[in-house]
């Protein structure tokens, strides 16, 4: 006989459906979150998110003992490592068993926002004060000729390398790896003592022509803080000086391991969740970029310096002199990075005096304020940096493999 059961109702059939409704929203919603993790994972992996200051842009940024390099090549191995602008690394080399030769690489310069080499020049002299650091630590008496060549002006310097049997370890050279450029906060609550600030400016008393001024009071500061701002907006204003500049970050991690130079997010000291988040986001305009930049002069390189250095030199169109501001410069940053100091360029005015001065404009506003900067400066103003106890650590800046600096 068969068994006749109670059918089932509308509101049975609705109640099924909505249920089966609700399971399969629920599911899709899961798969949503599942693959849209699954992608933004992905994308953090390709961008570099779990891996700052890894992979082969990095692999410089140790000088072990156990290096198979030969001794003349670890000294340029040290050189590479040294500070210079936008990370461009300027520099080639010619190397032997008695002698390094320092060059200059043209393709590599800043453009418009270098128009007098001012800049490169002190880069390839911050390479040369490593090289020549490096040497004392592995034994070499090094005599340094400048400009051995008049009618070569690319070719920078000779160090010929004479083996003295001692070396020289100097703290110098050994804060060579740990130095970075520190472009986050500073403590605000904690000044560099005027004891520090004297030992560092004595580092430069064999380098003639060249001079340090320290801007310590609020006044100073306040002035030079000012010059910097307006100087970055008058970048940002001139099509050529921002296309130079931007051209130079690297935001994409398979362009940036391929290149290895340039400016990096990492480097730029921030929190690790705006570094994470400009890294998985799309590439930002260069209005946007320039924005933040400027931001980040107004709200943090500014506002958050415990005083200001500025390098000086007797001619500001003598490469000499320019390049052994370059040696004083790493000298002060080898020196701030063993004391535990941050140091950061902000070259925005002398930038835009030079390239007043490319365009012979008639009215030189930050060449005048530049030399009003302070009643007691000697000389002409070719370098300005702020220097403070750092609140974060920072990454280091990639580099380009020796082989690819090396010349026959």
């Amino acid at each position: 006989m068969k068994k006749i059961g109670k059918e089932p109702g509308l509101a049975d059939k609705l109640m099924t459906t909505n249920s089966s409704r609700r399971d399969f929203l629920k599911k899709a919603g899961a798969t949503f979150l599942a693959i849209s993790f699954g992608g933004l994972l992905w994308r953090a992996v390709n961008q570099g998110v779990f891996s700052s200051g890894k992979g082969p842009a990095y692999e410089l940024w140790s000088l072990d003992e156990a290096s198979p390099l030969s001794e003349p090549m670890a000294l340029v191995h040290a050189a590479t490592l040294a500070s210079n602008p936008h990370n461009t690394q300027p520099w080639l080399f010619r190397v032997s068993e008695t002698s390094i030769e320092l060059y200059a690489d043209h393709t590599r310069t800043l453009g418009t926002m270098d128009p007098l080499l001012r800049e490169m020049h002190m880069g390839l002299g911050c390479a040369l004060e490593n090289l020549m650091q490096a040497a004392g630590a592995k034994g070499y008496v090094p005599k340094l000729t400048y400009f051995p060549d008049p009618l070569d002006m690319g070719y920078i310097a000779n160090v010929q390398l004479i083996s003295s049997g001692k070396k020289t370890n100097s703290s110098l050279y050994q804060a060579i790896p740990g130095r970075h450029t520190h472009r986050g906060a500073y403590d605000t609550d904690r000044a560099v003592a005027s004891e520090m600030l004297e030992q560092m400016s004595m580092l430069g008393n064999d380098l003639s022509n060249v001079t340090l001024t320290w801007l310590t009071t609020n006044d100073e500061k306040s002035r030079a803080g000012e010059l910097v701002i307006g100087a970055t907006e008058a970048i940002i204003a001139d099509d050529e000086m921002s296309h130079d500049s931007n051209r130079w970050f690297r935001g994409n991690w398979d362009e940036l391991q391929k290149n290895r130079d340039g400016l990096t997010l990492d480097a730029q000291g921030g929190p690790a969740w705006i570094r994470a988040a400009g890294k998985m986001l799309p590439s930002v305009s260069h209005d946007s970029a320039n924005q933040f930049w400027l931001k980040s002069t107004r709200q943090t390189h500014v506002q958050t310096a415990a005083a200001y250095g500025l390098l000086t030199t007797a001619d500001l169109n003598n490469p000499v002199d320019r390049v052994k501001a370059g040696r004083f410069w790493q000298r002060l940053h080898l020196k701030g990075t063993a004391e535990g100091l941050a140091l950061h360029p902000l070259n925005q005015p002398m930038e835009v005096r030079d390239r007043e001065l490319q365009l012979k404009s008639r009215n030189r506003p930050f060449g005048r304020q530049l030399t009003e900067l302070t009643g007691t400066l000697v000389g002409e103003p070719v370098f300005l940096f702020r220097i403070g106890y750092p609140l974060t650590s920072v990454y280091p800046s990639p580099r380009r493999d020796l082989k690819d600096v090396i010349i026959k």
